[in-house]
């Protein structure tokens, strides 16, 4: 099997048209992708969570209750961008109407097998084209970090825009490498997604800016909260990437900009908040610029730490 193909996961009953239904479509999806069918749903469900695949087929007949965990789980744990696509006996319009901003597209099992192919091509096509997820990550981009922050810069709810910046992270890299670099981002892009999902329950967004730049946005009354364990989980866990001697030491010896050899402290967090409610600021070019300004006070301040804009 070729390591380059997409997988695609399909949940589906045993019985003989769905039997003949998977062989035809994979006929199709040969050369490109990979399907694998799933009969029992839990082993789906831990499949989809732990070794995400490119796009997913669910049979909606053989457990309608276990769509809802389905979405939970893209929601929760930003799967958003993996496609999912309903296979359905006959036409639901109120059904598919009331999923719409969850699902991608929907398949009809009597319906030409073609037919079900180009969904599946005409979905990977949108995807290429809409997705501005980051590759690293999987943590939504710059046009929807924009478009969240323009959502609560309307709301009628105070919000927080919270601005995340891993200090010294230049200098980590350059002497653990790009690999290991990598892997403290994914780590704290998991650090602040499990924090916010247990902290603000669904009412919260975390974007990923790029490199070792994240934003996250919660109700105002629950930024601090938040961003303490944010800053307590993270510094938990940064001993684990550190090499004994530098621990140690408690500090890295390194050439800074100027090539001079000197001390440079170990990785730390600095968080950049911003209290946002209905017609503070009239632009999203405001915040960003107030957030650069907030940044600056986080920096300056030792270790991990945060920093709130108390200005009207």
């Amino acid at each position: 099997m070729s390591s380059s193909k997409k997988f695609i996961y399909a949940f589906l009953k045993k019985n003989k048209i769905l039997k003949e239904w998977k062989d035809a479509l994979n006929k199709y999806l040969k050369d490109k992708y990979s399907l694998k069918p799933f009969y029992d749903f839990r082993k789906f469900l831990n499949a989809l969570f732990f070794a995400p695949p490119s796009l997913t087929l669910y049979y909606y007949p053989k457990n309608k209750e276990g769509l809802k965990e389905i979405i939970k789980v893209r929601k929760s744990f930003y799967l958003i961008n993996i496609p999912l696509i309903l296979i359905l006996d006959k036409l639901e319009p109120e059904l598919l109407l009331s999923i719409a901003d969850w699902t991608d597209d929907f398949i009809i099992l009597d319906n030409n097998i073609e037919e079900a192919y180009l969904r599946i091509e005409y979905t990977f096509k949108k995807l290429d084209r809409i997705s501005d997820n980051n590759p690293l990550t999987g943590l939504p981009g710059n046009i929807s970090i924009s478009k969240a922050i323009e959502k609560v810069m309307e709301s009628s709810k105070p919000y927080a825009v919270a601005y995340i910046d891993l200090d010294n992270f230049k200098t980590y890299n350059d002497i653990y490498g790009f690999t290991q670099g990598d892997e403290m981002i994914k780590n704290l892009a998991r650090i602040i997604v499990n924090i916010l999902s247990e902290l603000s329950k669904e009412d919260y967004f975390v974007g990923h800016i790029g490199g070792d730049d994240f934003v996250f946005i919660v109700p105002l009354d629950k930024v601090e909260t938040v961003s303490k364990e944010i800053i307590k989980r993270f510094d938990l866990v940064v001993p684990s990437f550190l090499k004994k001697e530098d621990l140690e030491r408690g500090y890295f010896v390194s050439a800074n900009r100027v090539g001079e050899v000197c001390k440079i402290p170990l990785p730390s967090i600095s968080i950049a908040i911003v209290p946002v409610w209905k017609g503070k600021f009239k632009h999203i070019g405001e915040i960003s610029a107030r957030a650069a300004e907030v940044k600056k006070v986080a920096k300056s301040m030792e270790g991990s730490s945060y920093f709130i804009d108390r200005r009207k």
